[in-house]
């Protein structure tokens, strides 16, 4: 039975803000809410986010609005140890100006709301990678109220994780794609020292790419033309045609994404969803709408996978970047003079400062230039306007490039679109983020006793104004008088939402001092909230502190190491299996039969016991082959177990068993590894992304339950998107596909290998990350137990064993040390 929302449940239409003009344009154009990001650990640094001055009027003005309009805040990144008091003291005042959720990544971020500031609404950031029906069932026993799902869903899998009781789920409608599952991106980070998950990404996804080889051999599979492209560029999502079926798969809120894009795209964007969510448009208006979008921001549109984790056309191989809306092709550059011009039909008004793109092949992005001319062919004269249906001569820049005919031509910036969607601007300065007030008034001969309280910060103060006070000549009067003189709140942080006035000897009150008495109260009450909300954010504060550190360890390192394949160790000995903690074992990708047996004889050999890790990813089509290996093993009495995702939460939900997580459920301050053991963690792997300065606290901590990868093929995307199809422009189907590896280099020259695991991409740097000479220091950082990953690539058995050596004598093992050294880096 779904119990979700009602197929006819209203919707939220939730807009990007990137900015003050973003906010208000989303507002005026039809967004139900928006959401938007303060200056500092916002997972879209670059945009141009909000002071809290800024929010404060944004929140007053939301709330002015009739209907009413919510504000969420995005603090959707990873939170470093160093950072987590500032973040307590930024959450504060979150609190302070009643915005209506907070949407979170960082598990310590998590802890924090729900320990100090219960009252604030969690929305899980898509970067937690929620992609399954019990995912969004742990994340609602964790306390989120509402789950932002994985891009990559069928509409099946959402209707799914929608039924969940007591949780909204929240999918992306419209913009801009990773190529990776959202939160589970290394790449950027890796190549660059730019974080996906700080808010510093730096696009590599973007970049051309050349294959080298497939299947470690020549790439005889792809033609010369395939073998460069835009491989991990995905297309611009766009759902329209699905808000029905969304709408009745029940789901609460539909996203835009764009937090990076002008106000004019934010409004654009919002007037064609708002129009198709109230079934508003007629087809014309439609297709009107639609290309006023496309002309202000658009790459190619993709259903993504809404209708089928088959479909394959949602990467553009070969062009990166803003296209438009196309106009017409073109038919020949002509030249009159000194003047060339390229001719076509244009399909839309065209106007005089307009933009223009041509698709030139050989070139990363359309050639753009702007229409510093226009003329009807057949016209002696230039026009600052043309209408659709003419066929016009435009000039082309001096550094034009060859124009071939038949050349697709697009409208990339409109003049007549900025004219139609004017942003207001309202004067923000009268409004600010108001605090419900409660007022009891009592007046007797001698004494005006006031009651105020502000129920959601626990504030009530008492105020006696001395009297005497006569006889009212008309007591209704007085008692509006008296409502009216408390409901003049402009100058303060308080809204008059609840009145009671006691007049039992009909006495009056001079408007002087009810005026006084108003003033008094408000600085009273101003008072008491303010130090309420300092002592609460000084103990959040207090809480993030470091915690004593833990005795330093006189035992040696301790090991284990992690596969995907069993056969991987039988190259293993009786030295390598005496330096071992334990053996972890992804059952992703062996077969169910006989595994229990397999697994106790593995631990037979080895005198080691089996942790059994589940996936980082499981969509609906694997749930069911997972979930009997869960059974069989959990039946066969194996009870250590490894969680990648919160998924696992809702997998792993009764018994005894020792629960370890691994570094995708990141752990990057002690908030976040306080919250997974309070979840039944013994261990948790600290990030590969992660750099040695802020390990050092964390292993200080908890250095016995903290592991800490010393070699692993990090995966820097994980997708269902096939770059090989990418490349040769279309999946010629499982049974046919020769590609198992493809070797890749981008045109800055990093090197990556994109490994195919059942049509599910796993891309690797070229080389492995390792840590090996750099035991010595992890050591003195309190670090107790090292991990070695052998997964993802196919490793010779003797390979395994004989790297494994190297590491526990500290030998080198070429690799990369990722941010080992130079840290995560700040906000």
């Amino acid at each position: 039975m779904n119990s979700g929302r009602a197929s006819n449940t209203k919707m939220e239409l939730l807009a990007p803000a990137g900015g003050v003009e973003a906010g208000l344009a989303a507002f005026q154009y039809g967004a139900d809410a928006v959401y938007l990001g303060l200056k500092k650990f916002s997972a879209r640094a670059d945009a141009d986010n909000f002071t809290l001055d800024e929010l404060d009027a944004l929140v007053g003005y939301a709330h002015s609005l009739s209907p009413r309009r919510r504000v969420f805040v995005t603090l959707n990144t990873l939170i470093l140890q160093s950072e987590l008091a500032a973040v307590a003291q930024l959450v504060g005042p979150l609190a302070d100006l009643g915005v209506d959720a907070v949407i979170v990544q960082d598990l310590g971020v998590l802890r924090l709301m729900r320990r100090h500031f219960p009252e604030l609404e969690l929305h899980a950031s898509t970067q937690l990678a929620a992609h399954d029906r019990p995912g969004v069932e742990a994340l609602a026993r964790m306390g989120f109220k509402r789950v932002t799902l994985a891009r990559e869903l069928t509409l099946d899998e959402i209707r799914d994780c929608a039924s969940v009781p007591g949780c909204e789920v929240e999918t992306f409608l419209h913009g801009a794609l990773c190529y990776s599952y959202s939160g589970l991106c290394l790449l950027s980070s890796h190549e660059m020292g730019r974080s996906g998950n700080r808010g510093r990404c730096a696009y590599p996804c973007r970049d051309r790419w050349r294959a080298e080889s497939v299947c470690d051999g020549p790439v005889t599979a792809l033609s010369d033309q395939a073998r460069s492209g835009f491989a991990f560029s995905m297309k611009d999502l766009a759902l329209g045609e699905f808000v029905p079926g969304l709408r009745e798969a029940g789901v609460a809120c539909l996203k835009i994404e764009g937090r990076k894009k002008s106000p004019l795209y934010v409004a654009t964007t919002v007037d064609y969803y708002r129009s198709l969510i109230d079934g508003t448009a007629q087809p014309a208006k439609r297709t009107e709408r639609e290309a006023d979008l496309k002309a202000v921001f658009s790459r190619p549109w993709t259903k993504l996978f809404v209708e089928s984790n088959q479909d394959k056309d949602v990467a553009d191989r070969d062009f990166v970047g803003h296209r438009g809306v196309r106009i017409g092709t073109v038919e020949r550059v002509v030249k009159s003079g000194q003047v060339v011009s390229v001719r076509f039909e244009t399909s839309r008004a065209l106007a005089k400062h307009d933009g223009l793109q041509i698709d030139i092949p050989g070139l990363d992005r359309p050639f753009g230039f702007g229409v510093t001319d226009l003329k009807a062919v057949g016209s002696t004269r230039g026009s600052l306007e043309v209408p659709a249906g003419t066929h016009v001569d435009v000039p082309l820049p001096d550094d034009y490039p060859t124009v071939p005919e038949g050349a697709a031509i697009y409208c990339s910036s409109s003049q007549q679109v900025k004219n139609r969607f004017k942003v207001a601007s309202p004067n923000l300065k009268a409004f600010r983020a108001r605090l419900g007030l409660r007022l009891d008034a009592e007046l007797s001969a001698d004494t005006l006793s006031l009651v105020a309280r502000v129920a959601d910060r626990k504030a009530e103060i008492e105020r006696r104004i001395e009297g005497p006070f006569e006889v009212a000549k008309d007591a209704a009067k007085m008692d509006g008088a008296a409502r009216g003189a408390f409901e003049k709140l402009g100058d303060t942080r308080f809204a008059l939402e609840q009145w009671s006035f006691k007049n039992p000897d009909t006495r009056f009150v001079p408007v002087s001092k009810l005026n006084e008495a108003r003033r008094v109260l408000c600085e009273a009450l101003e008072a008491e909230v303010a130090q309420r909300a300092r002592a609460r954010t000084d103990e959040a504060v207090a809480n993030c502190a470091p915690g004593a550190a833990a005795p330093v360890s006189r035992d040696g390192l301790r090991w284990s190491v992690k596969v995907d394949r069993l056969k991987s160790l039988s190259e293993f000995g009786p030295e390598e299996w005496a330096a071992m903690d334990e053996v972890v074992v992804d059952i992703s990708r062996e077969p169910q039969d006989d595994l229990d047996r397999k697994l106790r004889k593995l631990s037979e050999r080895s005198g080691r016991p089996i942790r059994v890790a589940l996936p980082m990813v499981s969509r609906g089509w694997e749930a069911k082959s997972l979930e009997s290996k869960i059974a069989l093993l959990r039946g066969a009495g194996f009870e250590r177990w490894e969680a990648a995702n919160v998924s696992a939460f809702g997998r792993l939900t009764s018994g005894l068993f020792d629960l370890a997580t691994d570094w995708s459920l990141y752990v990057t301050n002690r908030l976040a590894a306080q919250q997974v053991i309070d979840w039944g963690a013994t261990r948790f792997c600290l990030s590969p992304e992660d750099g040695l300065d802020n390990m050092r606290p964390l292993l200080s901590e908890f250095g016995e339950h903290a592991t800490v990868i010393a070699y692993q093929d990090t995966p820097l995307f994980v997708s269902e998107s096939c770059p090989y199809a990418n490349l040769k422009g279309g999946c010629p189907g499982p049974a046919r596909c020769d590609y198992e590896r493809m070797d890749l280099v981008s045109h800055h020259g990093g090197r990556v290998l994109a490994i195919n695991d059942r049509c599910r991409t796993w891309v690797v740097n070229a080389t492995p990350f390792s840590l090996a000479g750099r035991l010595d220091a992890l050591r003195q950082a309190g670090a107790r137990s090292l991990r070695a990953d052998f997964v993802h690539k196919p490793y010779a058995p003797a390979e395994v064993a004989a790297i494994f050596r190297r590491l526990r004598a500290g030998e080198p093992v070429a690799g990369h040390r990722g941010n080992f050294e130079r840290g995560l880096g700040g906000e």
